[in-house]
């Protein structure tokens, strides 16, 4: 048996699923061969690359349906590479038979610059400035700074930790709630889900950057929206599922926060009847908030380098535990 067989007997068959593949694909393929490779770049075919597949590289196609259930139901799947860091829309799963990998890390720089941006957006009043300049109308007015205030970041992990990062850049206090109360590098304070409460009181600004998972859905609900102060600020880049929309739109129609900035919500796109679309102090964007510049091609490099570790048998990078959610 020559030394090309053998290699290529070794590496897997890999399926890459998503609608413009064009701009990675020449990475993979410096790994893959052609006879190991299957591309998927339309939602309704996925089913026919799956019958052979050993390892998919996943992506979303915009906001059709996930499809879950082909995927787990793959015969010969073993792995899968997701293009988001959460993992909601495929838990769950069982981990003894499938590896889950995600892409965590990726986007925390941009989505950090999106909460720092979006933040300076509201406080300064820029929309004020827009329309002042519309009507050629020159008046100076006071801004506030962010130095001195204080940022609350409920899921302080690898997004919360650069999104924190940058606010104490900005000179502001940054405090975070993570499952395990461990500390983060730069910050001023972390608990646990217990230290939640006092926390919401405190903050001038509340960054929810949580994964969805049975345990946190709903978890900010009308008792943690009620203990905002009345000139706090809410921003959400996690899942829209996390928060009550019910309570928080209860709270803008009272104005109760000085306002939200909502990057996703529990049903998207965002319906056209959407009471957000509105409400006062609210600032909707369409889940943008981790669309970097290139990004596929950052998960390609990820991909790859895990392809070289799993066909070298070494542990997975970005590996997600499916009861923790993350």
């Amino acid at each position: 048996m020559s030394r090309q067989v053998e290699q290529e007997r070794a590496l897997p068959v890999v399926g890459v699923y998503h609608g413009e593949p064009e701009p990675y694909l020449p990475l993979i393929r410096e790994i893959i061969p052609a006879s190991h490779l299957r591309v998927c770049t339309r939602w309704d075919r996925l089913a026919e690359i799956l019958e052979d597949v050993d390892v998919l590289l996943a992506f979303k196609f915009g906001f059709r349906p996930f499809p879950r259930a082909l995927i787990l139901e793959a015969p010969r799947l073993r792995w899968v590479q997701l293009g988001s860091a959460g993992i909601d829309h495929l838990t769950p799963y069982d981990p003894e038979r499938l590896v889950v990998t995600n892409a965590s890390g990726i986007h925390g720089d941009i989505m950090a610059q999106y909460v720092l941006s979006m933040l300076v957006h509201v406080l300064w009043n820029v929309p004020r400035l827009i329309e002042q300049q519309r009507a050629r109308h020159w008046q100076r007015y006071e801004v506030p700074s962010l130095s001195g205030r204080s940022m609350a970041i409920v899921g302080a992990g690898r997004v919360g930790a650069v999104i924190g990062r940058c606010a104490r850049a900005f000179g502001m206090r940054v405090y975070g709630v993570r499952r395990s109360g461990a500390p983060v590098e730069g910050f001023n304070g972390t608990c646990g889900p217990e230290g939640l409460p006092a926390l919401l009181s405190d903050a001038d600004v509340v960054v929810l950057t949580l994964p969805l998972t049975p345990e946190t859905r709903h978890s900010i609900g009308a008792n943690e929206l009620g203990r905002l102060k009345p000139t706090a600020w809410l921003i959400n880049v996690s899942r829209g599922g996390i928060v009550n929309e019910a309570a928080l739109i209860d709270l803008l129609r009272r104005r109760a926060i000085a306002g939200a900035v909502l990057d996703v919500f529990a049903a998207e796109p965002l319906p056209a009847d959407s009471e957000f679309w509105t409400l006062p102090g609210v600032v909707v964007t369409p889940h943008i908030s981790s669309e970097l510049e290139g990004w596929p091609v950052e998960l390609a490099r990820l991909f790859c380098a895990n392809v070289r570790r799993w066909i070298s048998h070494e542990p997975l990078e970005n590996v997600v535990d499916p009861v923790a959610g993350y």
